[in-house]
């Protein structure tokens, strides 16, 4: 337990900034909530760039092999995205360019996953001097699965907004 406090404080103040507001935004999306189609794309996008950048580090540490599984996982995961939101009755507003969705626990659940693995990664990167293949293997399965579910329930609503 000695051992999970110093990882916690050794923290820079900034993550916590970071883990709050994402906890605030899943804590909104547990309730019905009226967004705007823009809002419904821009987070996805985030988190795109974030799984992107990663795979971009990696790529340059020499491990080009990454890209293939970072595809066939975003692809994965966009997939499971679409699927947990293709039954769900939501309200378009062409006039305002907004979206109503249900209340949903996905999206707190899936936020803090990936606060949490990042957290992890960042900690491991850290604290190891070297890193073995399967530690950035398995941080793009992660990174890119998670990734695919926003942006494939992020595609779903946009695609079925863009439907008159």
């Amino acid at each position: 337990m000695e051992k999970f406090w110093e990882i916690i404080s050794g923290a820079p103040w900034w993550i916590y900034l970071i883990f709050i507001y994402l906890v605030i935004i899943g804590i909104q999306s547990m309730k019905p909530r009226t967004i705007s189609i823009k809002r419904v794309v821009l987070l996805p996008l985030l988190f795109v760039a974030w799984s992107f950048y990663g795979l971009y580090e990696k790529v340059l540490l020499g491990f080009s092999s990454l890209i293939f599984p970072w595809i066939i996982f975003l692809a994965l995961g966009a997939y499971l995205g679409v699927k947990e939101v293709y039954f769900w009755h939501f309200h378009k507003d062409h006039q305002k360019g907004t979206i109503t969705i249900p209340g949903n626990y996905s999206t707190l659940v899936l936020i803090l996953l990936i606060f949490i693995l990042k957290f992890s990664w960042g900690y491991i990167y850290a604290a190891r001097t070297e890193i073995p293949y399967w530690i950035y293997l398995s941080d793009i399965i992660t990174s890119s699965l998670v990734t695919g579910f926003f942006v494939g329930r992020a595609a779903f609503f946009f695609k079925s907004y863009q439907k008159k």
